[in-house]
């Protein structure tokens, strides 16, 4: 269980009560104790349930590093800490976690220090020195993590349906939900949320609102397995540990806007510039982009499964898009709840 949530900005201190709010949704994964902290530049506010599995006396997280401020908050295990905090030359006591392990990471090698962990788990730290958050997931990435951006700040939650309720931006089911009701790869069935891939790095930069994302392992190129189960077994502690070359960061471009507004150009159009920005390949299996695949346009992936399905392709379209209708009374505007077509099931 336990469970993270948090939000970063450059204001972030004056939404401390909307994190305790969130962390409290999920108070059903930490029966251990859930807390709040911010960081010392008020620009981080992270959020922390906790369920002692290593230490049943340990003391409850988020988790900070008080010489450089570096705030952490994690869920899930890190199975072998000790022996990489010894080969990081990081001292720790008797009845410390692998939370102070990974912030003490963190807090002298950043990233880098994930190379060598196995375990599974999902965790932010956010490093006041260079004002940046991280966010990152396990190998095989059993622990999710959801993340938002809406201007210049970024939330995120080990629950998706935390995320739907924070800021005004208009979250809707996406068109190929309406459809085939479970999408995979990163995305999920609200706009402009995410999930964070396996074996990934996310990281934020406050100053410039730009984000950064880096896969630091996979299994490109690996031959399938040939032998036992138990000699696979035996194998996977090894395959896990070693690195093989990841495929390179990606990098997005600074994004503008406050919260109410966000600036920036969506994916494939044009900016203001005159550049246009490289839509991003599709998605297949731990994070690699897919081999001859292609995206197809949500409408008309709706209207494939209708026919395939027997239902007819009208009432599988999505209405509007926005999930906003403008009514004429008083010039306002009032939500509209996504309404479930009829007839994409067969009866």
């Amino acid at each position: 269980m336990c469970g993270i949530a948090g939000l970063v900005g450059a204001d972030a201190a004056r939404h401390e009560r909307t994190v305790g709010a969130i962390g409290a949704s999920h108070a059903h994964r930490g029966p251990d104790g859930t807390m709040h902290a911010a960081s010392s530049d008020g620009r981080a506010v992270l959020a922390m349930n906790t369920l002692m599995i290593v230490d049943p006396q340990a003391m409850p997280g988020p988790y900070l590093d008080r010489e450089t401020g570096v705030l952490l908050a994690c869920r899930g295990e890190i199975y072998n800490y000790r022996q990489q905090a010894t080969a990081c030359g990081i001292p720790l006591g008797p009845r410390e976690t692998d939370a102070h392990f990974a912030l003490r990471a963190f807090a002298k090698i950043s990233p880098s220090c994930l190379d060598g962990l196995h375990g599974m788990f999902a965790l932010a730290v956010y490093d006041p020195r260079i004002g940046r958050l991280f966010l990152a997931r396990n190998r095989l990435s059993e622990k999710p993590l959801y993340w938002h951006l809406d201007g210049g700040r970024l939330t995120f939650a080990s629950e998706v349906a935390t995320l739907t309720g924070y800021g005004p931006a208009p979250l809707v089911l996406r068109p190929e939900v309406l459809a085939i009701e479970t999408p995979g790869g990163i995305d999920t069935p609200f706009q402009d949320i995410q999930m964070l891939p396996p074996a990934t790095v996310l990281t934020f930069d406050i100053a410039s609102g730009s984000l950064d994302q880096h896969t630091y392992w996979n299994l490109a190129g690996r031959q399938p397995f040939e032998g036992t189960y138990a000699e696979a077994l035996a194998n996977v502690s090894v395959v896990l540990a070693e690195q093989p070359a990841a495929s390179p960061g990606l990098r997005l471009r600074p994004l503008t806007g406050t919260l109410s507004e966000d600036r920036s150009p969506r994916r494939g159009q044009a900016d203001p510039s005159g550049r246009r920005e490289r839509p991003r390949p599709a998605k297949g299996g731990l994070g690699q982009p897919g081999q001859g695949r292609r995206r197809i346009p949500g409408p008309r992936l709706a209207e494939q499964q209708a026919r395939r399905l027997g239902g007819r392709p009208d009432q599988c379209r999505p209405g509007g898009g926005t999930g906003r209708d403008a009514t004429a009374a008083g010039g306002r505007t009032q939500a509209r709840r996504p309404v479930r077509p009829q007839g994409c099931r067969p009866s």
